[in-house]
């Protein structure tokens, strides 16, 4: 059994001093940033931040032990989205509140970016984070995401209305200080539709902050369940993604379809 967690690599002295006063042994390994062993289990720390523990040990009372007290930055709102590459399906944008709170329970579901987590863990992991109810999400199904992208012409302006709109809506019921979004362009137009007074950060790769990984997360569940019920709705299974197969199945779709169908199962701007 193994169990996957997510942590900065600025944790990695508080999660060693952790493992030593839990009796672990270190273990000499110069491709990772640290590896013990003890209690019949087996800890190893990746340069990505990924934290895995094998073993047939008790992973709970381990992941209970390393998440009790960390010193981790809390009270922000993390934003990401999903299905802005790809040709079939809404574009989902959400936010969730990393409070002290749930910060915890959050540490120790494993959050991480949604794209590394098997899909057959993806819907469990989401579902989990959701029953903490401190997450608001935008869905933009593709016939209401085509006709903002007529009138604005600018994805990144839908996107960045998006994001405003859940960072407003958490902000309403936490008055966090700071929203961290995973930054999608080079200066956003999330400030000129924002009206919460609250600062605003854009980093690239901020699914290495926990409240982005969980918003991306339930993003990346949402993304896919709606593309599900449009698959059934289309009679045909919608794939993710932009790549062949998607233009394929956007090729058959178009030849059966009206512009005023296919526009309830297609983003129609790409190129395809």
């Amino acid at each position: 059994m193994n169990k996957v967690l997510k942590f900065p690599l600025s944790f990695s002295r508080q999660l060693e001093e952790k493992l030593q006063k839990l009796g672990f042994e270190k273990e000499e390994n110069p491709n990772v940033v640290f590896s013990y062993k003890g209690n019949n289990l087996k800890v190893v720390f990746y340069p990505t931040g990924t934290l895995l523990i094998q073993g047939k040990g008790d992973h709970q009372k381990l992941v209970e032990a390393l998440v009790e007290d960390l010193q981790l930055e809390t009270d922000y709102i993390g934003t990401d989205e999903a299905g802005k590459g790809d040709l079939f399906g809404p574009l989902v944008v959400c936010g969730f509140a990393f409070t002290r709170k749930v910060a915890k329970e959050v540490l120790k579901l494993g959050v991480r970016d949604s794209k590394s987590v098997p899909s057959e863990s993806l819907e469990k992991l989401a579902e989990e984070l959701i029953n903490l109810q401190h997450h608001k999400c935008v869905v933009i199904n593709p016939e209401t995401y085509n006709g903002l992208y007529k009138r604005l012409q600018n994805l990144n302006k839908i996107m960045s209305l998006a994001h405003a709109n859940v960072i407003d809506a958490l902000f309403l019921e936490h008055n966090l200080p700071k929203a961290i979004v995973d930054r999608f362009m080079r200066g956003s137009y999330i400030d000129c539709y924002i009206n919460a007074p609250i600062e605003v950060v854009e980093e690239i790769k901020a699914e290495n902050y926990p409240g982005v990984a969980a918003a991306s997360i339930i993003a990346r569940y949402l993304y896919l369940r709606e593309l599900k019920k449009l698959s059934r709705a289309a009679g045909i299974n919608l794939p993710p993604g932009s790549g062949n197969e998607a233009k394929r199945v956007f090729q058959e779709l178009r030849s059966k379809l009206e512009q005023r169908e296919l526009r309830k199962f297609a983003k129609l701007h790409f190129k395809v």
